[in-house]
């Protein structure tokens, strides 16, 4: 398999797993980042500043864009930041391929914020809403994307992520909600949940997760598509319970705060039927058989 790849957001916690993922294939991986590290396949850069992104070496296959600012109501105190590096900073990209002979393909990751939602399995083409700042920079860089692919042939694949996570790196962490949980239950304390956790997400293991996006990625077929990505659809009720039960602590609901109540989302969980059609993809890995391990 002789393709070369770009990561820009190596050092998060998506893009070290896909940088992992990717060099376990034997595929040649540069990887980006703004913070200063001293290491072989690496190079700082800062997506905001168009100088800086043209030192990007765009004569690969694949550019995994994973760098961003994630966060809900941060991004309300923060909007320039969050505008400038979640969408000038993809802009930035896509007019320095723009302006050279390559075009890479661009690997992009939006969420489930981006939908209502609903209590049923959401479908791509399912109603938009967005809370957020964050899930507005994500919908518009999704935009952007097709925008850039109409007019000047850049071509794209979006995969929208619920929830990840795991770690093929290390055993002693996981991102996120689950991570959240697990800190909480090792401490010995109660596991709190706002409004009791009765909402449903979609969980995705990190290595379903870059199994989708790498493999879905290469497809030719998935040329200016979206997919969300697929997992094991739980409450985070059910979730909490799991972990809680490995370490003997309890969940307990607790209110909602007014700031965070007028964000939630409510259920947003996938359809995977589109992703699975793409790979034809087998069984994912649960989140009780990760539990045993941790």
């Amino acid at each position: 398999m002789n393709k070369n790849t770009a990561i820009i957001g190596s050092n998060g916690y998506i893009g070290k797993h896909l940088a992992f993922y990717l060099q376990q294939m034997g595929i040649a991986t540069m990887c980006y980042d703004i913070q200063d590290e001293k290491c072989d396949n690496y190079k700082k850069i800062d997506l905001t500043d168009k100088e800086s992104v043209k030192d990007i070496d765009l004569n690969v296959d694949y550019i995994y864009m994973f760098a961003g600012l994630t966060g809900t109501f941060a991004g309300f105190d923060k909007y320039k930041t969050y505008v400038n590096i979640n969408e000038i900073g993809l802009l930035n990209l896509l007019d320095v391929i723009r302006e050279s002979e390559y075009r890479p393909k661009i690997i992009f990751p939006s969420t489930r914020l981006v939908y209502k939602g609903i209590n049923k399995p959401l479908k791509e083409e399912d109603e938009q809403e967005t809370k957020t700042l964050y899930a507005i920079n994500k919908q518009t860089c999704e935009g952007i994307l097709y925008a850039y692919k109409q007019s000047f042939d850049i071509p794209y694949t979006i995969f929208r992520i619920c929830i990840p996570y795991g770690n093929l790196l290390s055993a002693d962490y996981s991102f996120g909600t689950v991570g959240f949980f697990i800190k909480q239950a090792k401490a010995g304390k109660d596991i709190t949940l706002y409004g009791g956790g009765e909402v449903k997400r979609t969980f995705t293991h990190m290595e379903d997760l870059c199994y989708q996006i790498v493999q879905g990625a290469m497809k030719e077929e998935s040329n200016g598509e979206v997919y969300n990505i697929g997992g094991q659809t739980l409450s985070l009720k059910q979730v909490a319970e799991i972990i809680a039960a490995k370490f003997g602590t309890n969940v307990v609901a607790v209110p909602w705060p007014e700031r965070d109540l007028r964000i939630e989302s409510g259920h947003t969980y996938f359809d995977d039927t589109k992703i699975r059609t793409l790979l034809n993809f087998g069984e994912y890995k649960q989140l009780e058989d990760f539990s045993k391990d941790i």
